[in-house]
């Protein structure tokens, strides 16, 4: 029984955050278009945006389900990268040396990379 509230729990967590991106949420600030590459890390959060350009990089949330569209989740693994003009929703406000979290909202002209 408790194993079914977890798992239900988790799943709505999940379902949320989808919803939280789709409805572009306030709590970090306006949603913004970026070009930039994303991958996959080890550490939490595991898919990261590196904004081309910048010295920076954004985790993608919530950690354990990114919240990413299919065209993105598709095609990114370890071995993988993928280029792309994004559409990103922060969900906490910036804060000078730290990574800031933002969900995915569209990704536009994906392009996949290779090592």
């Amino acid at each position: 029984m408790a194993g079914n509230i977890c798992l239900a729990l988790a799943l709505g967590s999940v379902a949320s955050a989808a919803l939280a991106c789709e409805e572009a949420p306030v709590s970090g600030g306006k949603c913004f278009t970026l070009r930039g590459r994303v991958s996959l890390y080890n550490g939490t959060p595991s898919m990261r945006i590196w904004p081309i350009g910048s010295k920076r990089l954004l985790g993608v949330v919530p950690a354990e389900h990114e919240d990413a569209p299919a065209n993105i989740k598709g095609v990114v693994a370890f071995d993988r990268s993928a280029v792309a003009d994004l559409e990103v929703c922060p969900v906490a406000k910036a804060k000078q040396g730290e990574m800031q979290m933002v969900c995915i909202r569209s990704a536009r002209d994906v392009k996949v990379q290779s090592p």
